[in-house]
């Protein structure tokens, strides 16, 4: 989506957009990312639709990457040669770290033949040992299309069984213990307690919180799919289970509806870790210690895995109606 319209810019968001026009800047934001940098944004969205946006840089010379460095990472690959600067060098996602490559090849090992399907939310080097990579919106098509009887999955173990409930294949976890802390801290009584409150509220929540989670919600889904249910749906109310960016970005789209976060701790701390006083710094000076680079070698292999996901056909809206209560 493209960024949430503030109602009045600070001195220091009116300085960043500044720089932006002068620097012939294209400026990405994450779902997760706090309100105000989402406010100074190109685009807002979710891991592919970032990617996506990544490769439509005519008419910019540079990109800044408001998000964790796995996702920088997918844009210095499709940027065409344009420079990636992210804001936070230090921003690593926590469930990213779960897979290694060595952690993969081990599991080839034991499993031989079996494709490896890789979750976007990895690392540039453990992608490159995947046959394939999805997304949460799309991992259940990715996993169908390949027809195979035992897929190698990781790194997060909930979008795994939710894979596995919704395809019916053997669904092996590279990492039995992967998980996106944020999402795991999810749980049946938190929703249980919101629905006595709000019996009309529609329950949305991310693959990755946990199974039970899952089931007791009434659709599950990405960022991306929950924001365009709360865009087209007729419901008022909606209890939404995901990071709290993106349930502030739904409030200030959304005034005339009431969104719930199912957690109020649910933060990443890594995303939190931009500031729009970085994102000042980087368009003002350019520094190299910010600049997102990929090995050519992996660049290429990336872009195979890409062009791979990017051919399998998404059949319907992306989300899962589980449960209605």
């Amino acid at each position: 989506m493209t960024r949430p319209t503030p109602k009045k810019l600070s001195d220091l968001q009116k300085r960043i957009l500044s720089l932006k026009k002068e620097r012939k800047a294209l400026i990405l934001a994450h779902n997760y990312q706090p309100l105000e940098i989402q406010q100074i944004a190109d685009f807002v969205g979710d891991s592919l639709q970032l990617a996506q946006k990544s490769a439509d840089v005519k008419g910019y010379e540079m990109v800044v990457f408001a998000g964790v460095r796995f996702m920088a990472e997918m844009a210095a690959v499709l940027s065409d040669g344009l420079p990636v600067y992210i804001p936070a060098p230090d921003a690593l996602c926590p469930l990213a770290a779960w897979v290694t490559p060595e952690k993969i090849r081990q599991r080839k090992k034991e499993y031989p033949g079996a494709p490896v399907v890789l979750y976007v939310n990895t690392t540039a080097e453990a992608k490159a040992e995947a046959d394939i990579i999805c997304t949460s919106g799309n991992a259940a098509q990715v996993v169908k299309s390949l027809g195979a009887e035992t897929v190698l999955f990781g790194p997060d173990k909930n979008l795994a069984e939710y894979v596995r409930q919704k395809t019916g294949v053997k669904i092996v976890d590279i990492e039995p213990k992967g998980n996106c802390f944020v999402h795991h801290q999810f749980t049946v009584a938190q929703l249980e307690e919101l629905r006595k409150k709000h019996p009309d509220a529609t329950v949305i929540v991310h693959p990755e919180c946990p199974p039970d989670v899952q089931a007791a919600a009434d659709l599950v889904g990405s960022t991306g799919m929950m924001v365009k249910t709360v865009a087209a749906s007729s419901q008022r109310e909606f209890i939404i289970a995901t990071e709290l960016g993106l349930i502030q970005q739904l409030q200030e789209a959304h005034p005339d509806k009431v969104i719930i976060p199912a957690y109020t701790g649910a933060v990443c701390k890594q995303m939190k870790k931009t500031t729009l006083e970085k994102i000042a710094r980087v368009l003002e000076d350019l520094p190299e210690e910010n600049l997102v680079t990929v090995p050519d070698h992996l660049r290429e292999r990336l872009h195979v895995l890409l062009d791979r996901m990017n051919r399998i056909p998404v059949s319907g809206p992306v989300q899962s109606v589980v449960t209605v209560h």
